[in-house]
């Protein structure tokens, strides 16, 4: 019999635990001071911009997602759309102690009234509460994070209104529901298949019918898995699954030639794919905002005819040697990492022409820029950067450099030896002064200095104002 007593009451123990949770709307007897002493965020912003914890961000984005969902299918239905901020205080383990819900959108009354929060009716209101009670009782926030050490808040946008309306895609060939998917009778005619946004959970089977089909799109949904099946449709060339829950092990792609171009943005991959290295005439592939910190370069090394890879937000400090395989590579997006210097896998890429190393924390010249023989884009705007390398002369087809937002106390002397630049961004730095040896680059159209030391006077030095004089009677844009 002690058993059995001992589970019982194990389990009203969980039960009760589980019921502390309020959600009240706030008021000002609520100590709102105190609760955030108590309850820290969960990634400040100062984490946000160094940290980038992908993983929880993304966690806490579909877990309020999900909300949204669970109230869809609750039938809650409101007569014009609310936004409400919901604040939670949540443990260490993920149950909710507390949720304040606040109205921040405010509407200006006619009278010369001062604002008022758009509310919902009162109904409404307590219907709500009642339904995030339910939800976060019964679902914990699945917690997998090094940053949360302790109770941690956690704020979030939700819209229990009624929902927007999805844009629909029009056109000969294109089928953007389910209900248009069931019923046409010329499923040889549809080149191309839009099911973003339909809260799918899974690859709905009447895709298979339209085995003509070009381009499908499956963005903005809730699926966990991507069936072999769906990359065997003989036409395919284009295939775009971001914002979805998809993990490392989740994704199967068959051996085929069709494929071109595949999208993976926003999930919940650590690496690529392995299967990803069977789209033999793979040319684009975005894995952005995914937790790459397990990158395993093995699968560069099938993907030989890659043309634009994007690794946008990936929390990447170091690039895999077999980078440099991808010789055909034109396009390479790195934006928002933590590069300190710049890979060396990168100066092998001879066919690049477009490199985006903006929003890292380049400390270091690049000199394996020089590699780079066709490179005409360069966006290396929001690092550190305070010099740039001698070899930057060798890039003879280098027409667009945005160095802005960077640490440049002098206007580097290499620069005016790049003869071929059309467009050159030196704003948000530390210029004391503009050299005349600008004037050398007679192909430059544009020329960006705003927020420079030498221009926060309330009158441009002479020497300055003639050099843009210059600058633009040789047909050269000057914003300062």
């Amino acid at each position: 019999m002690k058993t059995p007593l001992l589970t019982l009451l194990v389990c009203f123990t969980v039960v009760c635990s589980q019921a502390q949770v309020r959600v009240l709307i706030e008021t000002d007897s609520i100590d709102r001071k105190k609760l955030n002493q108590q309850y820290p965020l969960a990634v400040s912003p100062r984490e946000q911009a160094t940290t980038r914890d992908l993983t929880f961000q993304k966690l806490a984005g579909d877990y309020w997602q999900d909300f949204n969902r669970f109230l869809n299918r609750k039938g809650f239905r409101t007569d014009t759309s609310v936004t409400v901020l919901a604040e939670g205080y949540f443990r260490p383990d993920g149950h909710a102690d507390l949720l304040l819900l606040s109205y921040p959108m405010r509407i200006r009354q006619t009278g010369g009234q001062p604002p008022k929060p758009i509310r919902l009716p009162p109904d409404k209101e307590e219907q709500l509460r009642q339904l995030l009670t339910d939800y976060l009782t019964t679902r914990p926030l699945p917690v997998t994070s090094a940053l949360i050490m302790g109770p941690f808040r956690l704020m979030m946008y939700i819209n229990p209104g009624a929902p927007t309306t999805r844009k629909r895609v029009r056109g000969p060939g294109i089928i953007d529901n389910l209900p248009m998917a069931i019923a046409t009778t010329r499923p040889d005619t549809v080149k191309r298949i839009v099911f973003g946004g339909l809260q799918l959970d899974r690859v709905p089977d009447v895709i298979y019918r339209f085995t003509n089909v070009e381009e499908i799109s499956l963005s903005g949904n809730y699926l966990t898995y991507l069936p072999a099946r769906l990359t065997q449709l003989p036409r395919l060339k284009r295939l775009d699954l971001a914002t979805n829950r998809l993990r490392d092990d989740s994704v199967s792609f068959t051996r085929n030639r069709h494929l071109t171009s595949i999208t993976l943005q926003n999930n919940a991959f650590t690496t690529i794919p392995r299967s990803i290295r069977r789209n033999r005439r793979l040319q684009s592939l975005w894995l952005g905002n995914n937790d790459l910190t397990a990158l395993n370069g093995r699968a560069f090394s099938r993907l030989r005819r890659l043309t634009d890879l994007n690794l946008y937000n990936a929390r990447l400090t170091a690039l895999p040697s077999q980078l440099a395989k991808l010789r055909r590579l034109t396009v390479l997006d790195l934006y928002y990492n933590q590069f300190t210097t710049l890979p060396t896998a990168i100066g092998r890429l001879h066919h690049l022409e477009q490199l985006a190393v903006a929003h890292n924390k380049l400390t270091e010249r690049p000199a394996s820029l020089s590699g780079l023989r066709n490179l005409t884009t360069l966006f290396a705007h929001h690092n550190q950067l305070s010099q740039l390398p001698e070899t930057l002369p060798k890039l003879p087809h280098l027409k667009v450099l945005d160095i802005g937002y960077n640490g440049f106390s002098v206007v580097p002397d290499v620069l005016p030896l790049v003869a071929s630049l059309e467009e050159l961004d030196l704003s948000n730095n530390d210029l004391q002064e503009l050299p005349a040896s600008l004037t050398r680059l007679t192909h430059l159209k544009k020329l960006y200095l705003r927020q420079n030391p030498f221009l926060r006077s309330q009158d441009l030095t002479p020497a300055s104002a003639q050099l843009i004089d210059r600058l633009e009677a040789n047909r050269t844009e000057v914003f300062h």
